[in-house]
């Protein structure tokens, strides 16, 4: 006797799609963050003398620069949480070990 194709098989898994659309997206984030640090090493370094409104440059790519990085970083564990549980459980292993 010849089956029946399955029901699940035509419709595409939203799930699957949105945590292949996140882990997309994660790596941007993950880029983004990276290339923050360095621009905030870069900026404290090299404009240590320029000061706006009595700081150094250096001090306000600290001020901005980190508050970025913990946005992007809590938008990262966020994101995992929601679209791939899977990162999130090897994230908090991690971390209990």
């Amino acid at each position: 006797m010849a089956q029946s194709p399955s029901p699940n098989l035509d419709v595409p898994n939203q799930s699957d799609d949105a945590r292949e659309i996140w882990l997309f997206v994660r790596s941007w984030f993950t880029i983004i963050r990276v290339i923050l640090v360095i621009a905030i090493i870069l900026v404290a370094e090299i404009f240590e003398d320029n000061s706006i409104y009595n700081l150094s440059l250096s001090v306000w790519a600290i001020i901005v620069g980190f508050p970025l990085f913990l946005i992007i970083s809590l938008i990262i564990i966020q994101g995992d949480k929601k679209f791939a549980p899977d990162l999130d459980e090897k994230r908090l292993k991690r971390i209990k070990d």
